[in-house]
């Protein structure tokens, strides 16, 4: 009798890790958890070990350009034409939507997606400015959305808002300050693995020392340290105006867009050229443009275009969404079937 009660709990045992395992497999092909676990985590990052890579990627970057002089990279965004970005707002948006649909090749057609927005706030015991989470950023990350939607071809950013204090991309003092926070920020792209930071210049307080100075250096200091990946800012609040020891931004930033919808940006707007410029539009809220003129901005030479606050609310998001992708890659689009979320729910993503 005992012999035969240690046989079912044995096999009751077996059977839980059975199903376990299963459920393991089936939550990790539909949210690939973040791989590296270690590499996630705060702790095992320190501005020495950031410094130390920025020169390790940018000597690879260096050797590169000697050893293969004419050889570019045409999925690397900064070497990409006829882009399309697609910003979309976590708090109540699903972020997997830009998997949903592909061209005639199978591929997907958004070609990099933000997360808009983490923001940046003062820690009230270093005074240092630094990145905040909501819960639902947070919830995105931890859920694994971004290895899920990098896992289907799209790279992944995020965009960094200011959240009404004195963190604000204008207001670091002096070269220190703007390192400081530089590395910050390049320890939390490489440890989420992100191929791409993004900056809005809104939503912060402007104290007595904000400087025209700030954003500039902030933003040459953080594409220092990050020389691999994908610099990007709205030219909007201090980025127009900025300018450090005569640079400015399109110096320093890899691209530019247009801070309202539907706008288009002019060649030179602050110091961008035309080939590393973005018209902003809206289109699944009325802020778009026809197909014909976004043809046309391709032909003028803009980068690509970007689709702010993507969403697929919209009865007709299909049509919009296809005179987009004809209108800016001469692609056609197919819809996942069963994939889009159309849900406007603050627990969307988590």
């Amino acid at each position: 009798m005992i012999l035969i009660m240690k046989n079912i709990y044995l096999m009751a045992f077996l059977l839980m890790i059975m199903v376990s395992s299963c459920r393991k497999i089936k939550t990790e092909q539909a949210f690939p958890e973040i791989k590296d676990q270690l590499e996630t985590q705060q702790d095992v990052w320190t501005a020495e070990r950031i410094e130390q890579i920025a020169k390790q990627k940018k000597d690879s970057i260096d050797r590169a350009k000697i050893d293969k002089p004419n050889e570019v990279d045409p999925n690397s965004l900064m070497n990409k034409k006829n882009i399309l970005i697609a910003y979309v707002e976590v708090n109540n948006r699903a972020f997997k939507n830009v998997t949903c649909f592909l061209n005639d090749e199978g591929k997907p057609v958004i070609d990099l997606a933000w997360v808009f927005a983490p923001n940046i706030n003062i820690n009230s015991g270093t005074k240092k400015a630094y990145i905040t989470y909501n819960k639902q950023v947070q919830g995105l990350i931890n859920k694994g959305y971004i290895r899920y939607v990098q896992s289907k071809g799209i790279k992944v950013g995020m965009t960094l808002l200011g959240n009404h204090d004195n963190a604000g991309f204008r207001n670091f003092k002096n070269l220190e300050e703007a390192t400081d926070f530089a590395q910050h920020v390049a320890i939390e792209v490489r440890r989420l693995g992100l191929d791409a930071i993004d900056f809005d210049d809104e939503y912060s307080e402007n104290p007595s020392w904000a400087n025209n100075e700030s954003f500039v250096m902030v933003v040459s200091e953080i594409k220092r340290l990050l020389p691999d990946k994908f610099v990007h800012c709205y030219i909007f609040g201090g980025a127009s105006a900025s300018s450090y020891k005569g640079k400015r931004m399109g110096d320093v930033a890899d691209a530019g867009a247009s801070a309202f919808y539907p706008q288009t940006p002019s060649p030179g707007s602050a110091g961008f050229p035309i080939e590393r410029l973005f018209p902003s539009t809206k289109p699944f809220s009325g802020g778009g443009y026809p197909e014909a003129t976004l043809r046309s901005l391709m032909a003028q030479g803009y980068k690509g275009i970007m689709m702010f606050d993507f969403n697929m609310f919209p009865n007709n998001y299909l049509d919009i969404l296809k005179g987009y992708v004809k209108g800016v890659k001469e692609q056609n689009v197919i819809e996942i079937p069963g994939c889009v979320d159309r849900r406007e729910s603050d627990d969307v993503n988590l």
